[in-house]
């Protein structure tokens, strides 16, 4: 069963949407994405009772491009999220990878149902970690020194992508997904990279919820657990997957976790997965 995606502007920002009834659930793309790796998510929960949402931050087509896309910040693309937060009213929040460090900056003063950082880059206090084993994300770094310092947009190479981002994939499928990938801001690269951004979640009260692949190349697991042990959060590793779960083969296991959790902790009852499990013979 496939759920029809429909556009709204919601902010001056192109937001997708699937669904028009239930608990608001708004998805925030990483670095150089888009709203379209999240279809998936987005069927998944329209067709499960909730309001699916998924914004495209400034810059990121189908939003028009930017010709200063590189001196954007993290908290430029903070009001981007928080503005559609503020028109769709308590969501349950969802970042992924820089999106999770959005969403870490956003859970601190807006009052939400639910915040979930998926495969999550670090605020201040926790340090980013580099892949170990992993020379093209190191030659990537490097390559991108001078667009961080001139404050350009960079976007990452196939290789880096391939083994990094895709490395869940089978190879033919890998230069396809990296054609989708947008130039994003060097500024917020530097941003997380030397971890500038606070984000104090100590007087949270809302369920919150770190989850990452185990074959994660870019946020790698044990960074990501230490994002939930700062914050507080619960964490939820996904075997056998990587940064881009959501669209990688398999994908659906993925969102049943975070269906059970949201069933647990925020909108109660059984997840749609324990009912159907519970009715079998």
């Amino acid at each position: 069963m496939s759920t029809t995606m429909e556009q709204e502007t919601i902010n001056g920002l192109v937001v997708e949407r699937a669904g028009d009834s239930g608990p608001a659930i708004l998805f925030v793309h990483g670095s150089s994405g888009g709203s379209w790796y999240w279809h998936g998510f987005m069927s998944y929960f329209a067709e499960r009772g909730f309001r699916s949402y998924a914004v495209n931050l400034r810059g990121h087509g189908p939003n028009p491009p930017l010709p200063d896309l590189g001196k954007l910040s993290l908290r430029d693309y903070v009001e981007d999220v928080r503005g559609v937060v503020d028109a769709l009213g308590e969501v349950i929040l969802v970042g992924h990878s820089m999106g999770g460090a959005i969403a870490q900056v956003i859970a601190q003063d807006m009052p939400l149902k639910a915040a979930v950082f998926a495969s999550s880059a670090p605020v201040a206090g926790v340090k980013f970690q580099n892949p170990p084993m992993n020379l093209w994300f190191a030659l990537h770094g490097i390559k991108s020194i001078p667009a961080m310092l001139r404050k350009k947009s960079i976007k990452p190479g196939y290789r880096v992508a391939a083994s990094s981002l895709f490395n869940c994939f089978e190879k033919e499928q890998r230069r396809e997904l990296w054609q989708k990938l947008q130039p994003e801001s060097a500024t917020v690269a530097v941003e997380v990279l030397r971890g500038t951004v606070d984000a104090d979640l100590s007087q949270v009260r809302f369920p919150m919820l770190c989850m990452v692949g185990t074959e994660d190349r870019t946020t790698i697991p044990a960074m990501v657990k230490e994002i939930a042990e700062y914050h507080g959060a619960a964490y939820q590793e996904l075997p056998e997957h990587g940064h881009m779960f959501m669209i990688e083969p398999g994908w659906e296991a993925c969102a049943q976790v975070l269906e059970r959790w949201l069933a647990e902790q925020v909108t109660g009852g059984t997840s749609a997965v324990d009912a159907g499990s519970q009715g079998a013979p």
